[in-house]
């Protein structure tokens, strides 16, 4: 077999230390102990060069001792195998850390929070969630970590109404917002969506009180917060409030956010059931003027069309041409997409480069697809994924 060489460079230092250990501590033995020691150390050896990792790592661990010295080899040794997907290694040697007697206080719960990881790992939740909680109530050092690491644990079972509480206990540690995020996203950040995802779960209920409720709680400490709002729009539209979902979209018009289809998406929907037929129009003007983008421009064109006519469509999609150099645009442009109905090979060359920017990818791993997740299924990061198309090229000049 062909050691992993992260493993292998771990079982060396395991080997190493495990050999000064007994140099170290051999005087202090009684003979049954130097017998047994030496008969393990040479036995691990003997696995490392036959190729036979498992029998290694379980050699050396039982020869290296555990103390102030090495605990850090033996939890490193847990942790490379936890990440090569052997957890139930990784679990075997972190319980064995806490089966022996000379752990210091500091010591133990470090081999907790080991442990809970590996849980996590193998989906062993309400086991992780028993030490995390241990962690909170006694490790001052440890409890900021425990809770993100119970946050992931509430997230894996969607139980949000208690990761919401672990948020709040994660921000009131401290105001200061990096401070309260510098283990990972920021607590208020995940809070939110946290609050969006109960609020979701009532509005398919048909809980409409206690959906409004929980969008407006994921607004507190950020009044653009888009999921929410988007939220409230399609409250609004659930009860045929379109004058009230028209001005929480102007609010994420404000936002700064990128347009993405799923925004226009909605927007069509609030100015269907609107008496004023340019109102679509004037809304995407408006959210053009405030971040121009290839997305918007190809659907106010649209719209230009249908109420100014064709070559005013045409002449807009140049003029932004010219100031904001696109692919996609000019492949509008040349299309005539807004109004063109023939079929041909060039058509479809044409419509697959006007169609270059659709689709999302996620800043944080470079997960890519077709719709928006809130949750990237990649790297677990929420609202990190975006619509590809959102913006043009730097202007000309």
């Amino acid at each position: 077999m062909i050691l992993n060489n992260g493993l292998l460079l771990l079982l060396l230092v395991l080997a190493i230390a495990a050999g000064w250990m007994l140099a170290r501590s051999g005087l202090r033995l009684s003979s049954g102990e130097q017998a047994q020691l030496p008969s393990q150390y040479y036995r691990g050896f003997n696995f490392l060069l036959d190729g036979e990792e498992e029998g290694a790592v379980d050699a050396f661990t039982e020869a290296l001792a555990v103390n102030e010295e090495t605990l850090d080899t033996h939890i490193a040794l847990g942790s490379v195998l936890r990440k090569r997907g052997e957890v139930d290694r990784a679990i075997r040697i972190h319980q064995s850390l806490l089966a022996r007697p000379q752990l210091t206080e500091v010591q133990l719960h470090q081999s907790h929070l080991e442990l809970a990881r590996d849980f996590i790992a193998a989906g062993l939740y309400d086991r992780a969630e028993k030490l995390l909680l241990d962690l909170i109530a006694q490790s001052s050092d440890l409890r900021q970590t425990a809770r993100r690491h119970l946050l992931e644990v509430h997230e894996a079972q969607r139980d949000w109404q208690s990761a919401v509480l672990v948020a709040e206990a994660l921000i009131d540690v401290s105001k200061d917002e990096s401070a309260a995020g510098n283990q990972g996203q920021a607590a208020h950040q995940l809070r939110s969506h946290y609050l969006c995802e109960q609020a979701e779960t009532a509005l398919d209920s048909g809980d409409a009180r206690g959906a409004r409720l929980l969008f407006e709680d994921a607004l507190r400490d950020n009044v653009e917060e888009l999921r929410a709002l988007m939220g409230l729009v399609r409250l609004a539209l659930s009860e045929q409030d379109t004058e009230q979902a028209l001005q929480q979209f102007e609010l994420i018009i404000n936002s700064g956010r990128a347009s993405a289809p799923d925004l226009l998406a909605l927007l069509a929907e609030i100015c269907s059931g609107q008496s004023d037929p340019t109102l679509q129009l004037n809304c995407l003007r408006r959210y053009y003027a405030k971040q121009p983008s290839s997305l918007l421009a190809r659907a106010l064109a649209q719209q230009v069309a249908i109420h100014e006519g064709k070559e005013a469509a045409q002449a807009f999609l140049r003029s932004t041409l010219e100031d904001y150099p696109s692919a996609s645009i000019a492949a509008s442009l040349l299309l005539g997409e807004t109004v063109a109905t023939s079929s041909g090979p060039e058509r479809n060359i044409l419509a697959a480069f006007a169609d270059a920017d659709a689709g999302y990818r996620c800043g944080h791993c470079g997960f890519s697809g077709k719709s928006r997740h809130w949750r990237c299924p990649g790297c677990r990061h929420w609202d990190s994924i975006h619509y590809l198309g959102a913006f043009l090229e730097q202007p000309n000049g």
